[in-house]
């Protein structure tokens, strides 16, 4: 049956905001930094408010609510996103004005079906067309997307069914998600356990400076790039390829570069990729070892450092330096700021202090690396491949062949 989406809700509400309460005197509010990208809420860091009473009563979240972003957005991620709000609770949560509330009417629609289908419109693109930017916001045009319509099981059951399968694939998603998350903090632990803090360098081991370990640091290719491969390009990594400490050949550009400049960028195992420059702070610094026999480049936005030769440090051993979370806040420490942009230049990154233990205890660090990055790619292959499947389910899903 087909439906416009605003017949599936019996309720909009549109977010409060209110004047600043805390956890003593105030009501819990959802923001859109409380949205994650998979569809679920992150109830970390709530923000509390002071809000009338009458407000509260009409516009307190209930299970099987669905909240929608409004504005926020930005020129890589749609406006639109959405959660699920499965929490059981009696306490109070309320969203903010960047929110609405959508509540699904359960005489025509299970709430966690309809809730996948907004999901996958947002994931696909449908929301684009819905969305306007004013004063450097993106905002959804939310009426005229409820206005759009969409076609449903008619029978209840079904519904149902789809949406269980869905979120047994998504569970089974997130559990991968999560065994990668602990190998690196596995790897993390492990370190500080063998080598202790490398900022604070409580076990006295020998200092040195980057720049006297590494024979070179070079700038990547300012040359454009293109989606596709053809004869004459060559693959580039670029920021989004550096994630969590490794590489990821995901979404990879491509370049038509001389051959002197195809020489001066093409990696070798055993180089680091320094991430140089962005907006976010966050990102500014992050490491990982190149480690693939793949003919690759670099984009400008990164650095590229070659140990020297017969040095007493190996690439996985400087890359869990580099990466240590109180490292890392040094490293973010020498980045200079201008028009918005976080950047790190190569001076600064030849001046950084690093620890060198002796060689034998980093060979048996990089040993357990080894073993870890292997684990993790295997389940990085699994991940994609669940990924592929939730993406076909849902696909056929939607089209009414599931």
């Amino acid at each position: 049956m087909k439906y416009r989406l605003k017949e599936l809700f019996t309720d909009k509400l549109s977010g409060e905001w209110g004047d600043e309460g805390s956890s003593q005197a105030g009501v819990k509010v959802i923001r859109t930094t409380n949205f994650t990208n998979s569809g679920k809420l992150k109830l970390e860091n709530l923000a509390y408010r002071q809000i009338d009473n009458r407000k509260v009563i009409t516009k307190r979240l209930k299970h099987g609510d669905i909240i929608i972003e409004k504005s926020g957005g930005s020129p890589s991620q749609p406006v639109g996103r959405v959660v699920f709000f499965d929490i059981d609770t009696d306490e109070t949560f309320l969203c903010n004005n960047f929110t609405a509330i959508l509540r699904p009417d359960r005489a025509k629609v299970f709430p966690m079906y309809l809730f996948y289908r907004l999901f996958d419109n947002h994931k696909t693109g449908k929301t684009l067309r819905y969305q306007n930017k004013t004063t450097g916001i993106i905002n959804l045009k939310l009426d005229h997307y409820l206005n759009s319509k969409i076609e449903i099981p008619e029978r209840v059951e079904d519904q149902i069914r789809i949406a269980t399968i869905l979120s047994k694939a998504e569970s089974l998603i997130a559990q991968r998600k999560e065994s990668l998350r602990l190998l690196d903090e596995l790897l993390k632990s492990t370190f500080l356990e063998m080598c202790g803090d490398p900022v604070r360098n409580e076990k006295g081991w020998k200092k040195k400076k980057l720049g006297e370990i590494i024979q070179e640091f070079k700038y990547g290719t300012n040359v454009i790039s293109v989606d596709k491969p053809s004869e004459n390009t060559i693959a580039i990594l670029r920021i989004p390829n550096i994630i969590n400490e490794s590489i990821t050949y995901e979404g990879l550009k491509y370049s038509i570069l001389e051959e002197r400049e195809k020489e001066r960028v093409r990696l070798k195992k055993g180089d680091l990729l320094f991430v140089r420059s962005n907006g976010n702070p966050n990102y500014i610094g992050r490491c990982a070892v190149f480690n693939d026999d793949i003919v690759c480049g670099y984009a400008s936005y990164l650095i590229r450092a070659r140990l020297r030769e017969g040095v007493l440090i190996t690439p996985f051993f400087l890359k869990a330096i580099l990466s240590f979370p109180r490292y890392r806040n040094v490293i973010v420490s020498k980045a200079k700021t201008t028009a918005g942009n976080y950047n790190i230049n190569i001076e600064s990154l030849k001046s950084l202090i690093i620890i060198a233990p002796p060689p034998k205890l980093q060979t048996q660090f990089t040993r357990i690396v080894e073993k870890v990055e292997a684990l993790k790619a295997h389940y990085q292959d699994s991940l994609k491949k669940l990924e592929n499947l939730y993406g076909s389910l849902s696909q056929r899903a939607f089209k009414g062949e599931l």
